[in-house]
């Protein structure tokens, strides 16, 4: 729903964290809209078209700087905040607008607010402010939030049956995919104002490898090298032709543990998991641009030691409605017990 005649407009316009922020809150960049869609920007530069302003900042930080998209720096709060304690906002100099959605990036866990309230100032930066919404589940880092879901997105591949509303920014309709077609998750959502929409792929064309033993790999599960083959005794390889897919690999400065690594061919190269894993809690994978016509054997190349190591993995394909689990295939772990005596 675009901006309707009567819809809220004011001066000034601000944040209230509405969840508690541990440590510090984070603001590295804001940008307001005056449509649902977040395709209608305001022009909200400060000192030019009018006043950022917010709680006070730490050094080095500003409510400026997130307004000024190609600096990081952006605004954090001097302190914690509990819920109601903070804010951050923009005054606009020459007329009263409407802000209907918002592109806000927050810092990470302990710097940002899991729930905020849009509040506007008819009379300006002083106040009074009035609520106009509160965005709950807000994510780290980056989020779009509206004050309404916008027209509903198209699914291709698929049908999209009776959505079912729960007010203004919630919405859920479930999603049938056409014949031959799967989705990991085949429903179509708004939160917060926003849709997120299944993709609906040719079935067979993700596969992904799960860890399902032991009961913890800690620090992370390492994987050198992968192959996959069409004959259950690993012969017949099949051509990687696509993008490689994971829960999360370890980022560190110096190095690269991207899934890239383990379908490369070089085993001096590796992929590790962004956390430790629990059975079920990690996987690596690939996204064919066509489906293989089979698989019968998996081969995973761990590094030596069993630390870092799987001990069972499961075989997993994009099915209609999700992951299927194929238990036909041959799996074989590398190396085996027997070549680490």
């Amino acid at each position: 729903a675009a901006a309707a005649a009567g819809a809220d407009v004011a001066k000034a316009w601000r944040l209230v964290n509405t969840d508690h922020v541990e440590v510090a809150w984070r603001i590295r960049s804001i940008q307001l809209f005056s449509d649902d869609a977040c395709t209608e920007p305001l022009d909200s530069t400060p000192n030019v078209t009018g006043r950022a302003f917010a709680s006070e900042a730490a050094d080095m930080t500003g409510a400026d700087y997130a307004f000024a998209l190609r600096t990081p720096r952006g605004w954090e709060s001097v302190d914690p905040c509990v819920p109601g304690a903070c804010h951050f906002g923009f005054e606009f100099a020459d007329a009263s607008v409407a802000v209907r959605c918002a592109l806000l990036q927050q810092g990470e866990d302990g710097f940002h607010a899991g729930a905020v309230t849009l509040q506007r100032g008819d009379a300006g930066s002083a106040g009074p402010w009035a609520d106009v919404v509160t965005w709950r589940g807000v994510p780290d880092g980056r989020a779009k939030m509206a004050l309404a879901c916008p027209a509903r997105p198209v699914v291709d591949d698929a049908e999209v049956a009776a959505c079912r509303n729960e007010d203004d920014r919630s919405q859920e309709c479930p999603v049938q995919c056409q014949t031959g077609f799967g989705a990991l998750e085949p429903r179509l959502r708004c939160l917060n104002g926003v849709w997120y929409a299944p993709e609906c792929l040719p079935m067979g064309s993700l596969v992904r490898l799960v860890a399902r033993a032991p009961q913890l790999i800690k620090p992370y599960w390492v994987v050198l090298d992968v192959s996959l083959y069409r004959s259950p005794d690993c012969t017949d390889v099949i051509r990687m032709d696509g993008t490689p897919i994971s829960s999360g690999e370890y980022v560190i400065k110096y190095a690269s543990y991207h899934p890239t690594n383990v379908w490369d061919g070089d085993a001096s190269t590796s992929w590790a998991s962004k956390t430790p894993c629990e059975p079920g809690g990690c996987y690596l994978g690939f996204r064919f641009k066509n489906p293989p016509d089979a698989i019968g054997c998996v081969r995973i190349e761990h590094p030596e030691g069993r630390q870092y190591a799987a001990t069972e993995v499961s075989v997993e394909t994009l099915g209609a409605t999700g992951w299927e689990r194929l238990s036909e295939v041959v799996v074989r772990l590398l190396p085996t017990a027997k070549e680490e005596l």
